[in-house]
């Protein structure tokens, strides 16, 4: 049955995620390419495995990638404009208390690992997996609840913005039953946290 195929994946992906993180600590790599050798592993599991089954599959991912380009253009524009409009009650705008200026030396490794490849995992596990299987069982509202806790404490701590993005994306996917839209923005919000830092006025 499909949702037994899921749960085994949820747990085979756990289990390969426990595996990495604690190799992590034994293995003399740039942990960038490290974590990006990791979901590329992940990845080709969930999809080898349950390709059907796992959110990748949709009438038409063109139209659902393009629906994840509109919503990430009005989300980020809401973003932008609550931000300063913050700046009349917070010195400075809301968001410099939020977002961290990162740089690194090795970009295309970052937007590789960070804004492609990893959210699209992330997507597929979260969503395509995990929310799925929870949804043939629970409301709505509690899936959205309980991924968007796990996938922000994945991150290692508890953060407002994971944990809004994660909110975010279960809705999404509960609205389009797939991870296409979903994913796209996902990688846009990775990519906007990387870049706002260094071209919005937030230091």
């Amino acid at each position: 049955m499909m949702m037994d195929r899921r749960l085994a994946l949820i747990c085979a992906v756990c289990v390969l995620e426990t595996g990495f993180r604690w190799a992590s600590g034994h293995v003399a790599m740039d942990w960038l390419a490290y974590t990006l050798l990791a979901r590329c592993v992940e990845m080709a599991v969930i999809l080898g495995l349950a390709y059907r089954v796992c959110g990748a599959m949709a009438p038409s991912v063109p139209r659902e990638i393009a629906l994840g380009f509109a919503v990430s253009a009005a989300f980020g524009s809401l973003v932008v404009s609550a931000d300063l409009a913050s700046r009349l009650f917070v010195e400075g705008g809301v968001l410099q208390h939020l977002l961290v200026r990162q740089a690194y030396d090795q970009w295309l490794l970052y937007l590789l690992a960070a804004c492609i490849v990893g959210p699209f995992v992330e997507e597929l596990f979260f969503r395509g997996l995990l929310y799925a299987w929870m949804r043939e069982r629970c409301a709505a509202w509690l899936c959205v609840g309980v991924t968007a806790l796990l996938f922000a404490s994945m991150h290692g701590r508890l953060s407002v913005v994971q944990l809004v993005g994660g909110i975010l994306f279960g809705a999404v996917f509960e609205w389009r039953r797939s991870v296409w839209a979903g994913y796209v923005l996902h990688a846009a919000a990775n990519l906007g946290l990387w870049i706002i830092p260094f071209v919005h006025p937030l230091m």
